[in-house]
């Protein structure tokens, strides 16, 4: 069953702040959804602090619940590339060739 997707607050209309426009990524947009990983689904929730569109740059916060049983709830911060002309598929970075980067956008079949 696909994620259930929670967008708040709204997009403001007519704002020309960097992230904001034409996009659902802007500053402070939340999503709601789950995270499988070896059999366990966990409930997550990502906030975008910063969204620069121009620079293919976002951060933010990614809390994590059930992950262990000595930190029910986690939350740790992020920081991502947009990918785009800037920031392509294959990334080769952080040990991944182009066949390690194939493997890994394939499991996003709908980019596909």
């Amino acid at each position: 069953m696909p994620s259930k997707t929670i967008i708040e607050p709204l997009i403001p209309e007519n704002n020309k702040t960097v992230g904001s426009y034409r996009t659902i990524l802007y500053n402070g947009s939340k999503f709601v959804g789950y995270q499988k990983s070896q059999g366990f689904t966990y409930d997550v929730e990502v906030v975008l602090q910063h969204v620069d569109i121009e620079n293919s740059y976002l951060c933010g916060f990614l809390k994590i619940k059930g992950l262990t049983k000595e930190y029910p709830t986690l939350t740790t911060f992020f920081d991502a590339e947009i990918i785009s002309e800037k920031h392509p598929f294959l990334t080769r970075k952080w040990d991944a060739d182009e066949e390690v980067d194939r493997k890994h956008w394939v499991t996003f079949f709908v980019l596909i």
